[in-house]
């Protein structure tokens, strides 16, 4: 008896271990991405496309609760005519404790890092043991799309990671009900959303043969997508099925076209996704991970695959096969399902003898990785250290714009104005109190054309930081003429 007590509080003690190692690492993961992501928005790096929208939404949202913008469609509208994205009302209740752009990168880096947590759950409950739960936790949080898409601004994608795999966890716990409950909140981040859902009731459905739960899971998300895809097309802008015009044949058939080319013409889609871009990407999200997703001939397990090569490797939307981009989050969470439930179900001999290889080597790869990915964001601690001053003299100078005034800008200043009724891109119509204008090398197109205009049509400078960024203030009534065009 006392052995086995001595056995288990060892054990325990492992799992402490283990424990306190992952959680380590993420709160270095933490400090390193959420602490760069603010600096690169204070140092004014971060653009109008996408975090000035964001930023100007929560503004919206914590005063009047709609997620409005001025600056996404250069009108007053709501972002839910753009991308369908209830789930953004999740942070609102934080984002009211400290209501600032900031807030928003904290807590999205902090959101995309808790995954762990539900992994690691993943791991005890398929009966992994401490080592491999040690290593997956340490592959998810040196996982490089992570982290890159992290730096390129805030987004509705990063809530699909933790709550897939709470999913999924929920999922192998056999807690259907509160399994049902997380897919809903996943069919809420975005329009597309329901592609991640759909396919987990496939899988429950074939692989684990939960007929009733995966038909319910599958056919709602169907249901949910298609009303989307309705809502947006009757009271929005319409989805964005053009990232896949290459596989549209007619288009008055919309999406139902796509499906036609895939099952006629699969050839034609195998030589779309292979391509040399999308076979690094391809390498990129599977390297780190030991290519252990795709160590199944189980046709219930590769269903889960099918988001990765619809979202990702199909679109002709070059971002959207970038690791630097917000797209991978929920591919990527899926991926990493597929990578722990092969590695229990590998039987073989020879497999159950390479899995640890296979499991290292996606550490090696993962961490070399986000080692390279990283070192690329230190850049913003030496500009920081150039430009602090600077920076700080703009957003003193920004900070004497009146918060009722009307404002168009260049678009790396947008999200420093964001919090406001009326902000503006610098080439949009729409008369404005303030103009401002970046005077840094490259990041004003037609910088010379635009300081002509407002000098010659009465503007008056209202203040400077040389070589940073201009303030003007409206003559006492603003010619109804817009800005000059850029040049073509």
């Amino acid at each position: 008896m006392s052995g086995g007590l001595t056995f288990s509080v060892s054990r325990r003690r492992i799992w402490i271990l283990v424990g306190l190692i992952l959680g380590a690492a993420a709160i270095l993961w933490l400090l390193f991405t959420a602490g760069l992501t603010i600096l690169r928005y204070r140092l004014n790096y971060s653009s109008a496309y996408d975090f000035g929208i964001f930023s100007q939404m929560y503004y919206y949202m914590d005063q009047c609760l709609q997620p409005l913008t001025t600056c996404e469609r250069d009108g007053l509208l709501s972002h839910f005519a753009v991308h369908l994205s209830p789930i953004f009302y999740l942070l609102l209740p934080f984002y009211k404790l400290v209501p600032r752009p900031e807030t928003l990168l904290l807590f999205q880096a902090l959101l995309v890092v808790s995954g762990v947590i539900p992994l690691c759950l993943l791991g005890r409950n398929m009966n992994l043991g401490p080592g491999p739960v040690l290593v997956f936790g340490l592959m998810y949080i040196c996982y490089p799309a992570f982290m890159g898409g992290c730096f390129y601004d805030f987004h509705e994608n990063k809530f699909l990671s933790v709550l897939i795999l709470w999913t999924m966890y929920w999922l192998e716990s056999g807690r259907y009900k509160t399994m049902g409950f997380f897919a809903l909140l996943i069919l809420l981040v975005k329009e597309d959303a329901p592609v991640y859902a759909a396919c987990i009731g496939l899988y429950l459905f074939l692989e684990k043969r939960q007929h009733l739960w995966g038909g319910a899971v599958f056919l709602f998300s169907c249901l949910y997508f298609t009303a989307a895809v309705w809502f947006l097309d009757r009271f929005g802008d319409g989805a964005m099925i053009n990232r896949f015009d290459s596989y549209i044949s007619d288009e008055s058939y919309g999406l139902l076209s796509m499906f036609k080319t895939i099952l006629v013409d699969p050839a034609y889609v195998l030589a779309q996704i292979l391509t040399p871009d999308k076979i690094l990407f391809l390498l990129q999200m599977l390297l780190p991970l030991g290519f252990l997703p795709l160590m199944s001939l189980r046709l219930g397990k590769w269903v889960l695959l099918i988001p990765f090569v619809l979202i990702n490797l199909m679109s002709n939307y070059k971002y959207q096969h970038s690791i630097f981009f917000q797209y991978t989050y929920g591919s990527g969470a899926l991926l990493f399902y597929l990578a722990m439930v092969n590695f229990r179900d590998l039987k073989l001999p020879i497999f159950r003898q390479l899995r640890s290889l296979f499991l290292g080597s996606g550490l090696f790869c993962a961490v070399a990785l986000v080692l390279t990915v990283g070192s690329t964001k230190t850049r913003y601690l030496d500009l920081w250290e150039k430009n602090a001053p600077k920076a700080q003299e703009a957003r003193e100078l920004l900070s004497e714009i009146p918060q009722e005034a009307r404002v168009r800008s260049s678009t790396f200043f947008i999200p420093q104005l964001s919090m406001r009724d009326e902000i503006y891109v610098s080439k949009s119509r729409h008369p404005v109190d303030y103009v401002v204008l970046d005077l840094r090398p490259g990041y004003e197109r037609d910088l010379p054309l635009l300081l002509d205009y407002y000098r010659k049509t009465g503007w008056q400078l209202a203040g400077s930081v040389q070589g940073y960024v201009a303030l003007f203030a409206a003559p006492a009534r603003e010619a109804e003429s817009p800005p000059p065009s850029p040049a073509p």
